[in-house]
């Protein structure tokens, strides 16, 4: 009987840890995203998810024109990691910077440790492949330096602007579970202009 009455109470404190560390994790989004109310925050998920993905559309179409259809010749200035043309470091770049940034973003709201720790390793390995034309072309003479730095500019840009699609994504994610969140707990949001006053408290209120 008292292992069962122990095992009831681990429980209940386990289950009261998960809530207050859900409302904690609420009450950061609320402060970082600023939703002016309950109804608001699906206008929000769909204005985010709307430019995540039109953003994504519009990066696979830059790198089709300025890569995969473009006139380099993708013999020329193969990477030394893993050997890949420069149709493929693009691609790669496209994937390990989202990867990258869905790791970093969830890791900052939810305190991990260990999706930091990837996201960091990935960052290095875009700085590496997104330097490394510059870096041929200006000290070997696989590729000429011009050529170089029109690859760095396009990877460059494919990296920023898949980071900022996933900085959306990760948004519209986190803001569909604080709707979930809210509308199963009952909380409702307090009016914007009144959270200054209580920003050392919860920014929700119960029904």
């Amino acid at each position: 009987m008292d292992s069962g009455a122990n095992n009831s109470e681990d429980s209940l404190e386990s289950a009261n840890s998960a809530t207050e560390n859900s409302e904690e994790l609420a009450d950061r989004l609320i402060s970082r995203l600023k939703p002016h109310d309950n109804a608001s925050i699906l206008k929000m998920i769909a204005n985010k998810a709307y430019f995540s993905g039109g953003l994504g559309t519009i990066i696979l179409v830059f790198w089709w024109l300025t890569v995969d259809t473009s006139n380099d010749d993708l013999d020329a200035g193969v990477s030394t990691f893993f050997y890949l043309d420069f149709s493929q470091v693009a691609l790669t770049v496209i994937g390990l910077g989202l990867l990258s940034a869905l790791l970093r973003d969830f890791s900052r709201e939810l305190g991990k440790l260990a999706p930091a720790l990837i996201s960091g390793a990935l960052i290095i390995l875009c700085c590496l492949y997104v330097l490394e034309p510059l870096a041929l072309g200006f000290f070997t003479e696989e590729i000429e330096s011009s050529d170089g730095i029109w690859r760095t500019v396009r990877l460059a840009l494919l990296w920023l602007g898949i980071t900022y699609c996933a900085h959306l994504l990760v948004d519209a994610s986190l803001l569909a579970w604080l709707k979930k969140f809210c509308d199963s707990k009952g909380f409702t949001i307090d009016p914007l202009n009144s959270r200054d006053e209580s920003s050392g408290g919860s920014l929700m209120d119960d029904l």
